[in-house]
C-alpha cells in the first residue's frame, strides 16, 4: 500500500514481501555503527592487512534441529526451527553485508563481537538473535492484530500475491522460471515454499489491517480524532509569501538597494492584506499575491500552506505564527531566507502534510490514521512474549563462525 507509512517501532518492519525481506538493509545496523568519511584510496591500500570477514556456518547451525521442530512460543503460537532460522539467516547476512560494506569501501574491520552500539551493550553476535526475536513477534503481533479486529484479506489481496509471486519467480529465476526452479533458490536460502507464502501473506494482513479500519488513504479516521492529533502535536498551519534576499542560483545575498526592495514590496503585500477582514477574500488575495510575487520553491508542493511541528522551520518563521491568530497577516518577517508575509490558517486535517519516499501526498488524516495504527500494533506487540522451548538452546553466533 504506497500511501502507508512506517509504524511499528522496532526492528525489522515494514517487509516488500519475502524476497524483498531478505535483500533489505536493517537500519539498526545502519545507525549502530556511524558511517566514517569516505577515503580516497582504496580499501586495500588502506590497509596494511586483507580484511577477512567471518561468516555463519548456516548449513552447520541449520541441521541443529529438525526443520518443524518447536523452538519458540510466542503468545499461544509455536514458532518451527525453519521459520526461526529464516529469520535469523536474514539477520546475520545483513550484518555480513554491512562488515564487507565496511571493509570494501573503508578499509575498517570489523567483528561479530564487537559492540554495535556507543553505550557497549549490545555486539553485533547479540543482534542477530535479538532482532530474530523482535522480527518473529512482530509477525506474530500483525496476525493477531488482525484477528482481534476481524481484519481478513480479500479478492485484491489474493491477485497482489499471485502477482507479487510471478514477479518474485521472474526477478529470481528468469523470465522462463518455472514454480519449480523457485524453490529450489528458496531452498537456497533456507526457505520453503511454504513459509514464502506465509511471509507474503502476512505482508498483505499487514496493509490490510490500515485499509480495513482507517480507508486507504486514511479517510475513515474521524475529524475530531485526526483535529486532536495535530493539537496535541502543537501542529501549526500557515502560508506565508517569501521574497528572497538571497540569488537562489548562487546563494549569494542580494545587494543592499535589491534586498531594500523586496522589504518595500513585502511591506507593501502586508499592509493590502491586513486591511481585509472579510476571511473568505482575504484567502482570495492573499492565493493571487503569493502567485505574483511568492518565490518559495515549495510553494508548489505546498500550494495550501504548511502544516508543522515547533521545531521544523526557522525560527524567525515559527516565532511570528505562534503570535498571530488565525487569519491574521503579519508584517514582513526577516529570515536568512529573505522577507516572508504570513497568515495563519487554521488546522486542516486534509491539508498535505508531507510526501512518502515514493512521492505520494500525505494528509494530516492520514499521518495521524498510522500514528493511531503504530500504536495499537505497538499494544498488541506488548502483549506478546516470547519464550524458548524446553531443549532448545539461544542461538550463540560465535559459535558458528568461519
Amino acid at each position: 500500500m504506497k500511501k502507508l507509512i512506517a509504524v511499528l517501532l522496532v526492528v525489522c518492519l515494514v517487509f516488500a514481501g519475502a524476497i524483498g525481506y531478505i535483500s533489505h538493509k536493517n537500519d539498526q545496523i545502519q545507525a549502530g555503527e556511524a558511517s566514517p568519511a569516505p577515503v580516497e584510496t582504496p580499501a586495500a591500500e588502506a590497509s596494511a592487512q586483507p580484511i577477512t570477514i567471518k561468516t555463519l556456518d548456516y548449513d552447520l547451525l541449520y541441521a541443529k534441529y529438525e526443520p518443524e521442530q518447536p523452538v519458540v512460543t510466542i503468545g499461544e503460537e509455536e514458532v518451527t526451527w525453519e521459520e526461526y532460522f529464516y529469520m535469523l539467516f536474514t539477520q546475520a547476512r545483513q550484518v555480513t553485508d554491512y562488515f564487507s560494506a565496511m571493509a570494501s569501501y573503508y578499509g575498517i574491520a570489523q567483528n561479530w563481537d564487537d559492540f554495535m552500539d556507543e553505550e557497549g551493550t549490545t555486539t553485533y553476535a547479540q543482534f542477530v538473535v535479538d532482532s530474530t526475536e523482535s522480527a518473529l513477534t512482530q509477525l506474530a503481533a500483525i496476525e493477531r492484530f488482525a484477528r482481534e479486529n476481524g481484519v481478513a484479506l480479500t479478492e485484491e489481496n489474493a491477485a497482489a500475491l499471485e502477482e507479487q509471486r510471478k514477479s518474485d519467480i521472474a526477478a529470481t529465476c528468469g523470465a522462463d522460471g518455472t514454480e519449480e526452479d523457485f524453490e529450489e533458490y528458496l531452498s537456497t536460502i533456507y526457505m520453503t515454499r511454504e513459509l514464502y507464502d506465509r511471509i507474503n501473506m502476512l505482508n498483505q494482513l499487514y496493509q490490510q489491517n490500515y485499509i480495513q479500519i482507517y480507508g486507504e488513504n486514511g479517510e475513515l479516521y474521524s475529524d475530531e480524532a485526526a483535529l486532536k492529533y495535530l493539537k496535541d502535536g502543537q501542529y501549526i498551519s500557515a502560508g506565508h509569501i517569501l521574497l528572497m534576499t538571497t540569488d537562489p542560483a548562487t546563494g549569494q545575498a542580494l545587494d543592499e538597494d535589491a534586498a531594500a526592495a523586496k522589504k518595500a514590496s513585502a511591506e507593501k503585500i502586508a499592509a493590502e492584506l491586513q486591511a481585509i477582514e472579510d476571511p473568505e477574500a482575504l484567502l482570495a488575495r492573499f492565493a493571487e499575491l503569493k502567485e505574483e510575487y511568492c518565490e518559495d520553491t515549495g510553494k508548489t508542493s505546498f500550494p495550501d500552506g504548511y502544516t508543522f511541528t515547533p521545531g521544523t522551520m526557522v525560527a524567525e518563521f515559527e516565532d511570528a505564527c505562534s503570535a498571530l491568530a488565525e487569519y491574521q497577516v503579519s508584517e514582513p518577517v526577516k529570515s536568512s531566507f529573505g522577507y516572508h508575509v504570513i497568515i495563519r490558517l487554521p488546522l486542516d486535517v486534509d491539508k498535505v502534510m508531507e510526501y512518502s519516499e515514493d512521492g505520494t501526498a500525505l494528509s494530516a488524516r492520514s499521518i495521524a490514521a498510522n500514528a493511531e495504527y503504530g500504536s495499537r500494533l505497538q499494544s498488541v506487540l506488548d502483549t506478546l512474549s516470547l519464550s524458548y522451548v524446553e531443549g532448545f538452546e539461544k542461538i550463540n553466533i560465535l559459535d558458528y563462525l568461519k
